[in-house]
């Protein structure tokens, strides 16, 4: 007996016996475990507050449960999906994880702020991004072309040479947001009129004059400036809040940037040609 025992193919058979006894040991624990669900107090609470901030109210006992019950489906669901393999290659689900580790990325907290002396040198270098720009505020006279597309800008051009009158507001077609505008950037006009418009408004000489036609999105239209503001740079003191907000906006977006440059050094990327 002692002879057998010492043969190879006894310790052999032995040893797979062992290996496969314990792999089933741990088979029926992974098992067990993926068919095992804990829902911790924390998690409870996690769902309670969720509710009350959703509900402005506490949840009550039936409430409790239901989130309970809603929780351990979403679970189950879950882990058969994955078990399935329907995570597998699922543009919706590789979007939204990659979106919770950018959002983890985010939330790293703001960098403290720089001495005033280096901020001031960080405006200095970057004014562009404080610039403000130059600004035009006008009155107008809009004429419609409903009815009269051949002719509106005749109608306009025969208005401004037979000179506006000082009651002018009587003048031309009623326009949906108003005649008199004040301090509008060229973007703003962009946004209001069309391009054609703001781009011809501010090349208009400054005079006291009523000028145009000029034509727009909506129609023609004579416009007399009021006032013309050049694009200036504010000093450093009258802005500083901005110029902190805008120097931390800049820190973190370089801070998350190198952390998802850090992750991403951990892989190897190779494209197969």
């Amino acid at each position: 007996m002692k002879r057998f025992l010492r043969e190879p193919f006894v310790h052999f058979v032995l040893l797979g016996a062992l290996l496969f006894a314990g792999h089933s040991l741990w088979q029926r624990h992974v098992q067990k475990a993926d068919h095992t669900l804990i829902v911790s107090a924390a998690e409870m609470e996690r769902q309670a507050q969720i509710f009350a901030t959703e509900n402005r109210r506490q949840p009550t006992d039936a409430d409790l449960e239901a989130l309970l019950f809603a929780y351990v489906e979403e679970q189950v669901l879950m882990r058969e999906a994955r078990r399935l393999g329907l995570d597998a290659d699922d543009t919706i689900i590789r979007r939204r994880l990659a979106q919770k580790m950018r959002f983890m990325i985010d939330d790293v907290g703001a960098p403290p702020l720089p001495p005033v002396d280096n901020l001031k040198a960080w405006f200095a270098e970057n004014p562009e991004k404080f610039i403000r720009p130059e600004t035009r505020s006008f009155e107008h006279i809009y004429f419609s072309p409903r009815d009269r597309s051949d002719t509106v800008v005749q109608v306009a051009t025969d208005a401004l040479s037979a000179g506006i009158p000082t009651g002018w507001e009587g003048q031309g077609d009623a326009f949906m947001t108003g005649r008199i505008f004040t301090r509008q950037s060229q973007d703003s006009v962009r946004r209001d009129f069309g391009t054609a418009f703001a781009e011809k408004l501010f090349d208009l000489p400054e005079t006291d004059d009523w000028q145009g036609p000029i034509n727009s999105a909506f129609g023609v239209h004579l416009v007399r400036l009021t006032n013309i503001t050049p694009e200036r740079l504010p000093d450093f003191k009258t802005i500083q809040p901005e110029i902190e907000r805008v120097w931390l906006d800049a820190a973190k977006r370089e801070e998350n940037a190198e952390a998802l440059k850090s992750l991403m050094r951990k892989y190897k990327v190779e494209v197969e040609e």
